[in-house]
């Protein structure tokens, strides 16, 4: 059957409408889920992936699922076999290993079929607020392994053929500290792809499945060539930069994360050879997770008017060696891959493009959840307990403008727990939220300030876990801007006690890393976020404006004069003004002074370069890396001798096979490939191929 041919009208209508869906789909979640983490701080993602499970359209909820999403997809209908897609299913998987981010991102997948016909995939991904394992609330800032993480899903069926299987629900919610409203949500993510499914099959009612189709055809190929069209703007070349993750919260050693982005015509290259290996503790990213946070830095590049979906993804190809931190082999912990590593990949992109796209790129951003878990026994209500914070802070300035104040990260779009819903749920009461004062970098554009939060426990005690980043090495500046300043976990016993650092007070092998600290009644916890960097020389910047920042609260007085070099006075009115002669001279003295902030950054990347130099994969991770690609080339051999290189290669792009599949060989672990085996009695070639 031929394509129809969509005229430009009615493919942008159609391709609004997929947009509008996803959109829907996470209005029907906000309305329906149980818990606050979906009703108020919407830490979930919607999306639609057509029938080749390719991204077409997602709602930005949280943009850390959006690529990884059509990714888990994949995993699916290979691991089921595209035959084995039926009208009424619904599965359920979150396994970081099998297309998932982190544990507590449980992914509902429901095909949508117009009478035999497939659509596409409607795809909800959620943070649940707990998926047991060894922290409350999840964030076990010290796990040594996936399994100590929480439960495991892989891809299984919730609904067959409109026939629920409610053993899988009950398997799960018992495995979960708070059941009823995680019952609750599922039912909510549930109605999400239902809501899904009335909408495209409404869709495909008036305009009819095959120019659907064609729809999606289309709006793939418009993204990819507005991408194409940001990339050829760019210079010819390889630029690249290095992250570091502060500490894996088993070991206070640093991991770098290297990246090499090489610009040709309208392809890029981004290429993470370099970075260190895997890590001990639970700062691995997901292969499905590097993915999405590769593309989120190149979203941010290509601006709001292309469309996010898989043909963004189609000039730019990512190289991610097996066994290193961004692609590691199990049982490695993933549990800040999604919350923490991923922004220090966008960063680290951001980084190596700045000296080529200064019109597009800012500096550093605070760089974290932060990611305060905990929970207890509440003798108030009679009931147990759990909360899980995650902060918004300081963006980087960029070239044209200040970085953004007090907002979610680069990874995330969360909302703001409502206090009074904290205060009426929670044993809990808030004793100030404020600006972080001082805390976005110098520059002749300022980078953005963090907040300061502080909770006040009143149950008898709670167990308290973390999972933060940007504690040891501050955010970068841009052309002479400063760093931010880094991020901070306080804590205190009653009001007149006195502040100490978790790792002060509780002895933890890291400052943001760790779980299962135990505190008593009238503890203070203040969590405090950073800024972003600055950009440009501080000593530039207009004396008046950084009055202005003075009055905002941005900067402090005594900042005022020590980073920017500007001597704030109180006029006799008692407005806030400057000394014009004053600040000449001080700006005079200070232009050929080091700057602080730059040195101590640069002590801290030195310190951390020194210390991943040398860093080797554990001999069991190796050997499984060996293991595995063996096994994937040995199969894939004997399959393109059988079938002949074409039609191997036909089966992989079909989902029929993940041997020679482009993505799956990259990241498909031994246990994912060995189950596949025996799921698949021929073994590699599916019968009807033969």
């Amino acid at each position: 059957m031929s394509t129809p041919h969509l005229d430009h009208v009615t493919q942008r209508v159609i391709g609004s409408a997929f947009q509008t869906i996803c959109e829907e789909m996470g209005h029907t979640m906000i309305r329906t889920a149980n818990s606050s983490l979906f009703v108020e701080g919407r830490d979930f993602s919607c999306a639609i992936v057509d029938s080749k499970a390719e991204l077409i359209a997602a709602a930005n909820y949280d943009p850390s699922h959006l690529s990884a999403m059509a990714l888990t997809v994949e995993f699916v209908v290979l691991f089921f076999g595209p035959d084995n897609i039926f009208p009424g299913d619904v599965y359920l998987v979150n396994d970081p290993y099998r297309g998932g981010g982190h544990l507590p991102d449980i992914t509902l997948i429901r095909p949508i079929f117009a009478s035999s016909r497939l659509l596409g995939y409607a795809v909800n991904r959620a943070h649940h607020l707990d998926i047991g394992g060894m922290a409350v609330a999840g964030f076990p800032g010290t796990a040594r392994s996936v399994f100590q993480e929480g439960l495991r899903i892989p891809p299984v069926r919730w609904f067959h053929k409109g026939e629920e299987n409610r053993d899988i629900i009950e398997f799960i919610t018992l495995n979960v500290r708070f059941p009823r409203d995680q019952w609750g949500d599922f039912q909510a993510q549930l109605a999400s792809t239902q809501t899904a499914e009335r909408r495209l099959l409404r869709l495909a009612g008036r305009y009819g499945a095959e120019a659907i189709d064609a729809a999606m055809t289309d709006v793939k190929n418009h993204a990819e060539q507005l991408t194409r069209l940001m990339i050829r703007d760019l210079p010819d070349g390889r630029y690249g930069f290095t992250e570091f993750v502060d500490d894996d919260g088993v070991t206070d050693q640093p991991r770098r994360i290297e990246v090499t982005i090489t610009v040709a015509g309208d392809r890029m290259e981004v290429d993470f050879t370099g970075t260190s290996p895997q890590a001990e503790g639970p700062v691995n990213s997901s292969y499905g997770n590097t993915l999405s946070s590769t593309f989120n830095a190149i979203l941010q590049l290509l601006g709001p008017d292309v469309p996010f979906n898989n043909g963004c993804f189609r000039p730019i190809e990512v190289v991610v060696p097996r066994g290193c931190l961004l692609n590691p082999a199990p049982p490695a912990p993933c549990f800040g891959g999604v919350t923490e590593v991923s922004i220090r990949v966008v960063d680290a992109i951001m980084g190596a493009l700045a000296p080529i796209a200064s019109n597009r790129i800012g500096a550093g951003s605070y760089g974290t959840c932060i990611n305060f878990s905990g929970g207890g026994y509440d003798a108030e209500r009679r009931a147990s307990y759990g909360f899980y914070f995650f902060i918004e802070g300081g963006w980087g300035a960029c070239a044209w403008r200040d970085g953004w104040n007090c907002t979610p990260n680069p990874t995330s779009n969360f909302n703001d727990y409502p206090v009074e819903w904290i205060e009426s749920t929670l044993p809990l009461r808030y004793r100030e939220v404020r600006l972080h004062t001082d805390s976005g970098g110098p520059g002749e554009w300022r980078g953005g300030v963090g907040t300061i939060r502080t909770v006040q426990l009143l149950a008898d005690s709670v167990e308290i876990n973390s999972l933060g980043e940007r504690f040891v090495i501050p955010p970068f500046g841009l052309a002479g801007g400063d760093p931010g300043a880094c991020n901070a976990l306080m804590l205190r016993n009653g009001s007149a006690g006195e502040w100490q650092t978790i790792r002060q007070a509780l002895h933890t092998a890291s400052p943001s890393k760790f779980n299962g600290l135990h505190s008593g009644r009238d503890t203070w916890f203040r969590m405090m976020s950073g800024g972003g960097g600055g950009y440009g020389d501080p000593l530039v910047r207009p004396a008046a404006r950084v009055v202005d920042d003075v009055v905002q609260g941005f900067v402090s007085r005594e900042a005022a004069q020590a980073d920017y070099g500007v001597i704030i006075v109180t006029n006799p009115d008692h407005s806030i003004g400057y000394d014009a002669e004053g600040t000449e001279a001080q700006r005079a003295r200070m232009r050929n002074e080091p700057r602080d902030r730059q040195l101590a950054r640069a002590r801290a990347v030195e310190r951390a370069t020194a210390a991943t130099a040398g860093q080797t994969l554990s001999e069991e991770a190796r050997q499984t890396i060996e293991t595995t690609e063996d096994r994937i080339s040995t199969t894939a051999a004997r399959l393109r001798e059988k079938l002949g290189s074409e039609s191997a290669d036909a089966l992989g792009a079909a989902l029929r096979t993940p041997f020679t599949n482009a993505r799956a060989v990259k990241f498909w672990d031994i246990d994912s490939i060995d189950r596949w085996l025996q799921r698949h009695a021929d073994h590699d070639v599916p019968s009807e191929m033969e």
